[in-house]
């Protein structure tokens, strides 16, 4: 069975989600990669012996990486690792008039940030530099010359206004909104004449009749009829290629065996093999991955929020946890397993585990990952260390500036309190700045605390253990030591337990929600809890 693809057109993330439902995919890989156009004269693919990987992530500057683009990135570099291939870095950057100044650079940042590493592009070089599209007009102009000689492209001198118009007529009759294809026909006299004559004009390609089937590595075979294929621009007036135009021949000049890139995509794929016929070269493989979606089912998208990579970084999500969660969507290893580092993601990732349905993006799964490797990296001294260096500048950008008994080895302690109730670094100084500044105990909060564990409870508690904890100064609180005197406190008064602790929670933080009692109280350290014991005991009557 083949998926008939056209009737999918226009994308969107509703026809796009129905349209790649295809049940073929174990039949696609099994056809051979020979298969040819059945009403063409084109190659779909040919047997040569296999390459070594090379796969490439190109994106446009611009605005910044958003999840759907490190996802990308994420799986190319992942392949390339796996198979001991090369990843290379392009930035895609011939639409001038989406271009934006420093997205490249912020780009780099983030996937720097989220260990996405690249074997050859801008700032590391290799064998195909330039790797800026707008520094290899020359190439396209080049390959464009080819594709007019060999009468598979043609001159369009058609004007904007024109253009319009006919977009205009074909979407009041229902038709498709392509070209109609009118410069096709003119001579190749009269298209010089009309060059030299100083007309503006754009190369189009020449959409050959018959068909055009994808074998995709994650949707099958997808077949589109090439009357529904668009002569699309290649090559612009102002000397600039178009998308189609420029990834072909890059990816081929720079040997790209993989292209893997998002589904959005899948409806130009006929374009790019086409070209690669017209050029006579062996097309590479496709994978076209899932949709991201909203929980809504609406397509995520920059206007979305919270999709940009450098957000969730600001937000405190570990590099790890946001790499972690992206390979998750639209991918499974096969296992029940979802905890993943770089090496174990390598070890573990496919092609063939990548799913057709869309993947929706829910930030729940991805507090989840961030805690399981907050927990992960707590595990180790080193690894609270660094935590505690990371959180640092959040605390005091929102604290102020810290004291020097708030050292590195402080804060590392405190997030081994709080490390199994809180999600984020970031949580820290919103939920627990009691660790770092007195508690305000005149917030709505407090003061509804203190009504809850009463006034009675305070007036019984605090005295003995004030007793208790101030016996020896000079001597670190220690966490057992805590235990004890909540013990000792609720056997001579005859309270419970928690009433206990709730007493002295409210005391030392003035908060409902927080670690564990003993452990604030060591690390609150015996100094701190006398002060704040003996400045809530002050105000009882």
């Amino acid at each position: 069975m083949l998926t008939n693809w056209n009737r999918f057109l226009p994308r969107t993330a509703k026809t796009a989600h129905y349209a790649l439902q295809s049940r073929t995919r174990l039949l696609c890989r099994a056809t051979s990669r020979t298969q040819q156009w059945s009403q063409s004269a084109f190659r779909v693919y040919s047997t040569e012996t296999p390459q070594p990987t090379r796969v490439r992530f190109a994106p446009s500057p611009t605005g910044y990486l958003h999840l759907g683009g490190l996802r990308t990135a994420l799986y190319n570099f992942l392949l390339a690792r796996q198979n001991g291939g090369s990843c290379i870095l392009r930035i895609e950057d011939t639409d001038r008039t989406r271009f934006v100044e420093g997205a490249a650079e912020s780009l780099l940042r983030a996937l720097d940030w989220a260990g996405v590493k690249f074997d050859e592009g801008p700032g590391i070089g290799g064998p195909h530099a330039p790797y800026h599209q707008s520094k290899r007009l020359d190439i396209y102009s080049k390959h464009a010359d080819q594709l007019l000689e060999k009468g598979h492209a043609y001159r369009c001198f058609c004007s904007p206004e024109r253009l319009a118009i006919t977009r205009l007529e074909a979407q009041k009759t229902g038709r498709s909104a392509s070209y109609d294809g009118k410069c096709s026909h003119l001579s190749a006299e009269d298209s010089k004449q009309r060059v030299d004559d100083g007309e503006a004009f754009v190369i189009r390609m020449k959409v050959p009749d018959g068909k055009t089937v994808i074998l995709d590595e994650v949707h099958g075979k997808v077949e589109f009829s090439n009357k529904e294929v668009d002569d699309s621009v290649l090559m612009k007036s102002d000397g600039y290629p178009t998308y189609h135009l420029a990834n072909v021949v890059d990816d081929h000049l720079m040997g790209i065996t993989h292209v893997i890139r998002g589904q959005e995509w899948l409806p130009s794929a006929p374009k790019h093999v086409i070209l690669y016929n017209m050029f006579d070269w062996n097309p590479p493989k496709f994978a076209h991955v899932p949709l991201l979606l909203n929980p809504d089912k609406s397509k995520l998208s920059k206007r979305s929020g919270d999709v940009n990579v450098e957000d969730y970084r600001d937000k405190g999500y570990f590099p790890e946890a946001v790499v972690n969660f992206v390979a998750l969507l639209g991918w499974h290893p096969g296992s029940t397993e979802e905890i993943f580092d770089m090496d174990g993601l390598t070890k573990a990732f496919s092609l063939d585990h990548i799913q057709q349905s869309n993947a929706v993006v829910l930030r729940e799964k991805l507090d989840w990952i961030n805690k399981t490797h907050l927990i992960r990296r707590a595990e180790t001294k080193e690894g609270l260390l660094k935590m505690a260096e990371l959180v640092r500048p959040k605390i005091e950008s929102h604290l102020g500036a810290l004291s020097e008994k708030h050292s590195n080895e402080y804060i590392a302690r405190v997030i081994d309190t709080l490390k199994e109730r809180i999600r984020n670094l970031h949580e820290i100084p919103t939920l627990c700045g009691y660790y770092f500044r007195e508690p305000v105990y005149s917030s709505e909060e407090s003061v509804a605390y203190r009504t809850k564990v009463g006034e009675e409870i305070l007036r019984k508690v605090l005295p003995t253990a004030l007793e208790l904890i101030n016996v020896d100064s000079s001597k670190e609180l220690e966490k057992d030591e805590a235990k004890a005197v909540l013990k000792t406190v609720a056997e001579k008064h005859g309270l419970k337990a928690p009433v206990v602790m709730n007493a002295l929670r409210y005391t030392v933080s003035g908060v409902k929600v927080g670690a564990g009692v003993p452990e604030t109280l060591a690390t609150l350290g015996r100094a701190c809890v006398v002060d704040r014991i003996a400045k809530v005991q002050s105000t009882l009557k």
